[in-house]
């Protein structure tokens, strides 16, 4: 039984391949820990570094060749990895060279495929591969199990069978923090090895599956966006790297200091640091160790403030030379994004305060309705006069400022009277928003509405609602009328896309009109009829934040359903959170969304569920292996589709096909795409999108023709998708539901006979999460107290897509994705979404 191991590190390179320093540093340090007889123990550990192409490939096949079956091999690698057209992995030599082209020359490589041949044919029954470069998660791609009998986990090696530890994904670049003595992976692997602090079950021993637990944890903590991943066959996990001290008190200590920083999110509080000193007299430490070990420990956390504290730095200076900022500076904002490793929602939290500050991008205009009678008249042109009198000795005119009138009580007025902004985005019935559904009725209600005619103003919204029956905006308009004529109300807010999108904008507003109607004309809540503003973020970022700046400042408004996009939801949830105002997003799958606080909720199912889903039906039912994955670089939840559909995709046995398909390329070209995926060897096409590029990803369908199976988001749910006809016939769509997929509910015939149409998913999981607000305002209207009415387990409510509730993440418990695909109707050159039952 013996214990070898190859550490290889490229830092040298022909032209075209950025010089990697920290390498050589990565295996000189690896090397100490494994040749260490109280941690690694290893027997022979063999140092390659800088190695011609031909050198590295023999010596990778002599470390597996000729070993017994309990013999534990390791290859460690430390370089530039390198994906071709295929997908396939590629270890660079120091000779490695590209043509002139920037072709990679491949024959000046060792590819992985010839890695897995040797680990096949070698007799040993303990593999271990840790892998520190570019798209290393692509090396199990290749890999297979062999089967060595009986599997013993009971000696000293552990578990048999295969593992590869891995600094990233299969689509990622692995991080070189600059300055740094290793790389951010390896410098991770040796601390957990050389402290013991990754021992996690504390039985002396270092396994596989805890070396990645500990280091993951430290790499995401300095740098977020590096995602180390683990692979392994059989009892692979188990094999045991490592010794690790089991009285060791200064591992005890840290420890401990590992505990209270987990409690109190990267900082250690008064009771932490009570019990640390405490712990440090009886374990006889002096201050200089215990100091030494949490410096230690707070290490990542310091890197990522460091960034974080770079990156305010950077977006303040840009926005002071320009606001909102250019596309070429959100450009180069994305470009140091990346090479610091932060994710889009670190981005959100930094970005959403400072856009906060800035001043409005469209200043208001406030104004109060004409006063109805003469005596009252005159006295608000006085007023008016004195109000011009002091704008002119002030110098500046910034707002038109007209004073409050208020009318006296008739019963045609509204008993609670408001100022009103016009132009600003937000209306409660004072103006039109959805422009292009306005009436001579609808101006009539909205005008009445501006001047305190609560009972005209809901005359003129019955007799719209008639000409119009689909308009959400006056159905709602028409319901904030009656519960102005009460002296009790409870209000909230709806962001959507009107600008930008108004179809999906009125998919949202009917779900919330919908709840908005059934509540005030079922005994209101609690007594107090419910009133809703509609806002046009227009999926906007910057607005977004903006507007829910304005809203949690504005006391009145209790919650916020709330944005359709997850670039609008992810950059304001921050802004809702610091002001204790409660988000539900009815339709963001940003995997991250929730993560930002105790106050974002969404009743929309997130990417993970949605590739879950798709990916196992696609591989397991529809047979497909071979997977394009076309998305919009420039969505945050398309990013995450990406990333959780490589995932899903390769958890269920299926692989990712390397041809790239950013449909918000510049040079984007879908035919030119298509051809070289299936050249390639794809048989399936996964189209992501972002809410506004839906056009670009039906263009790539089109442009498919039949030769890929193809699957969308939800996003794609629409009637713009079936007016492409022929050209998307066969497209499969997850939703989170369908009229059918409840057969028991409501709620399609209820909405069918309020709308006189058939209403989509967008509208149902609006409508659920206004409900669900609904329910928790019926037990509190404070707003500190319903976002922990929505997080008590004792929670629900019954919605359009069944029984509402919430995770402690925001997230809803059992969501359910349903599938279905785009078909044409018998006899007609229209076409439908048919559900597929599994």
């Amino acid at each position: 039984m013996a214990k070898v191991a190859l550490l290889i590190g490229v830092s040298e390179y022909e032209p075209g391949f950025t010089p990697l320093p920290a390498t050589i540093k990565d295996v000189n340090a690896m090397q100490r820990v494994l040749l260490h007889p109280e941690i690694g123990g290893f027997d022979d550990v063999t140092l390659l570094v800088n190695p011609q192409q031909h050198e590295m490939a023999v010596a990778i096949e002599t470390l597996f060749d000729g070993r017994q079956k309990d013999d534990l091999l390791l290859l460690f690698f430390s370089g530039h990895g390198i994906k071709d057209e295929g997908g396939k992995l590629f270890f660079a030599a120091c000779n490695t060279r590209k043509t002139d082209k920037g072709v990679l020359v491949k024959a000046t490589t060792v590819p992985a495929s010839f890695v897995h041949e040797v680990m096949s044919n070698s007799r040993s029954r303990r593999e271990v591969v840790i892998l520190d470069c570019c798209f290393s998660g692509a090396f199990a791609e290749g890999m297979s199990a062999k089967d060595n009998g009986f599997v013993d986990i009971r000696n000293q090696l552990g578990g048999e069978g295969r593992a590869v530890l891995t600094s990233s994904t299969s689509t990622q670049f692995a991080f070189e923090q600059q300055g740094a003595d290793t790389s951010t992976y390896t410098r991770y692997i040796v601390e957990g090895l050389e402290t013991g602090a990754a021992d996690r079950d504390e039985d002396g021993w270092i396994s596989i599956d805890e070396l990645h637990e500990y280091a993951t944890k430290a790499v995401q903590e300095a740098t977020p966006a590096m995602k180390p991943e683990i692979y392994a066959i059989k009892e692979g996990y188990k094999i045991n790297l490592a010794k690790a001290p089991i009285d060791d008190p200064k591992l005890k200590y840290r420890r401990e200091v590992d505990y209270w920083i987990e409690s109190g999110n990267g900082e250690i509080s008064f009771t932490g640091r009570a019990a640390l000193e405490g712990l440090q007299e009886e374990l006889e430490l002096a201050p200089e160790e215990t100091a030494a070990i949490e410096i230690k420990v707070l290490a990542p956390i310091e890197v990522y403030k460091k960034k974080l504290k770079r990156y305010e730095l950077a977006f303040r200076n840009e926005i002071k030379l320009g606001f909102p900022p250019s596309d070429k500076t959100r450009a180069n904002l994305k470009r140091l994004q990346q090479a610091l490793g932060l994710r889009d929602e670190d981005i959100a939290l930094i970005e959403a305060p400072i856009i906060a500050e800035q001043p409005l991008t469209t200043p208001p205009v406030i104004v109060n309705p004409l006063p109805p009678q003469n005596s009252n008249f005159i006295n608000y042109v006085v007023a008016c006069i004195i109000g011009v009198i002091g704008v002119v000795i002030g110098g500046t005119l910034v707002y038109v400022f007209r004073p409050i009138f208020t009318p006296p009580i008739t019963e045609n007025f509204c008993a609670n009277k408001e100022p009103y902004n016009l132009d600003d985005r937000i209306s409660s019935g004072e103006e039109i928003l959805l422009k292009q559904d306005t009436n001579p009725d609808k101006k009539a209600g909205v005008q009445a509405f501006l001047n305190g005619d609560c009972n005209t103003a809901i005359d003129k919204f019955n007799s719209s609602r008639k000409v119009n029956s689909t308009d959400p905006e006056t159905l709602i308009y028409l319901n904030n009328a009656r519960a102005r004529l009460k002296s009790y109300r409870l209000k909230i807010a709806v962001s959507v896309p009107i600008g930008k999108n108004p179809n999906v904008a009125k998919e949202i507003l009917r779900g919330v009109a919908q709840v908005q109607d059934e509540v005030n004309n079922s005994g209101d809540i609690n007594r107090k009829a419910l009133e809703v503003a509609i806002t046009n973020d227009d999926n906007d970022p910057i607005e977004a934040v903006q507007l829910a700046t304005r809203f949690g400042k504005d006391t009145s408004i209790l919650a916020v359903v709330g944005h359709n996009s997850s670039n609008a939801s992810l950059s304001a949830a921050p802004v809702y959170q610091k002001d204790g105002l409660v988000m539900m997003s009815p339709t963001s799958f940003a995997q991250n969304l929730t993560s930002v606080g105790n106050y974002i909720f969404r009743t929309a199912p997130s990417v993970k569920s949605i590739a879950d889903s798709v990916s196992n039906y696609a591989i397991k039912i529809a047979g497909k292996t071979n997977f394009l994955i076309c998305v919009d670089y420039q969505g945050i939840d398309n990013q995450s589709f990406n990333n959780e559909f490589v995932k899903a995709i390769n958890a269920a046995g299926g692989q990712i096909n390397s041809t790239e398909c950013d449909i918000s390329a510049r040079d984007f070209n879908p035919s030119t795409v298509i051809s070289q995926a299936v050249r390639s060897g794809a048989n399936a096409l996964v189209l992501g999108l972002y809410i506004d590029k839906i056009k670009q990803g039906l263009a790539v369908a089109q442009s498919n023709q039949g030769q890929l199976t193809v699957f969308g988001s939800p996003t794609l749910f629409t009637g713009e998708t079936l007016k492409e006809g022929r050209g998307i016939n066969g497209l499969i769509i997850s939703a989170p539901w369908y009229p059918a997929a409840f057969p028991n509910n409501i709620f399609p015939q209820k909405a069918q006979k309020l709308w006189g149409a058939t209403v989509n998913w967008r509208t149902a999981t609006a409508y659920d999460a206004t409900l669900a607000i609904i329910a928790g305002l019926q037990r509190t209207n404070k707003r500190d107290e319903l976002q922990k009415v929505l997080h008590n387990p004792d929670f629900s409510v019954d919605g359009a897509t069944g029984k509402i509730q919430f995770l402690a993440s925001g997230d809803r418990k059992n969501n359910d994705i349903f599938l279905v695909k785009v078909q044409q109707k018998p006899g007609t050159d229209k076409y439908e979404f048919m559900p597929i039952i599994p």
